[in-house]
């Protein structure tokens, strides 16, 4: 039997299931930032997609269903109890980190929204990202003037222009 043709036998499922692993690793690595928990959150998806394989229809949507099983699944990890123990365990970290990471109230999808954005903004040349990073976790723009040893103006200018680039990423 021919395992690349979208022919809904198990066989078929499986072998698109075995080839998307890498695929799905990356995008869990990118959600978790952490290889463990992104080889975890893998396995558990691909338990789901094996558990449910009859709701799939057609499998030439597979790779698009296992995307949508993982985000769902790493959603559900944000909502447990598990994930905002660990959270709360994290005062030993510096103040940077705290803010980066998402608050535990925050809803899943507010928190994926948050880690996005610091994606984007760790995409932005230097000269644009330290200002917009140190912006937002609470330096005043005469404070980061004078971190920057730049004028105050320039601080402005960059968070501004900084901001037109992330808009950017946003709109296209």
């Amino acid at each position: 039997m021919d395992t690349t043709k979208g022919n809904g036998s198990p066989d078929s499922f499986t072998g698109h299931l075995v080839s998307l692993q890498k695929q799905l690793f990356y995008y869990a690595l990118q959600l978790t930032e952490n290889q463990e928990d992104a080889r975890d959150l893998v396995q558990e998806t691909s338990y789901k997609a094996l558990k449910n394989r009859k709701r799939l229809h057609n499998d030439e949507h597979i790779r698009a269903w296992l995307y949508t099983i993982l985000k769902n699944t790493y959603i559900n990890y944000l909502r447990s109890s598990h994930y905002k123990q660990q959270v709360n365990a994290t005062d030993d970290l510096d103040q940077i980190q705290l803010q980066t990471r998402a608050a535990p109230e925050d809803s899943p999808d507010e928190q994926l929204i948050r880690k996005e954005l610091h994606e984007v903004i760790h995409m932005l040349p230097v000269v644009y990202e330290r200002p917009i990073r140190m912006f937002l976790t609470g330096y005043s723009y005469k404070e980061i003037s004078t971190q920057m040893n730049i004028p105050i103006g320039t601080v402005k200018s960059r968070i501004h222009l900084g901001k037109k680039q992330i808009r950017s990423v946003y709109s296209a």
